[in-house]
């Protein structure tokens, strides 16, 4: 099965802050998990616009490249 992430579930795997949110993804493989382009594109545009944009915008990029 494949599970389509979306950008509250992205946000909370990237910050850390969502306990369950990682322990429910580290049982998955990554080939089970999608991101669309719509929430890439929110991602990459919340990353542009967050305190260090740069280091937001690499860690958006490996979650949706993969």
């Amino acid at each position: 099965m494949i599970y389509l992430l979306d950008t509250n579930v992205c946000i909370g795997y990237l910050n850390g802050r969502a306990v369950g949110v990682l322990q429910r993804l580290q049982t998955l493989h990554p080939e089970d998990l999608g991101v669309c382009s719509v929430t890439k594109a929110e991602l990459f545009y919340g990353a542009r616009r967050s305190r260090n944009p740069e280091q937001t915008l690499a860690k958006a990029v490996n979650l949706a490249v993969g």
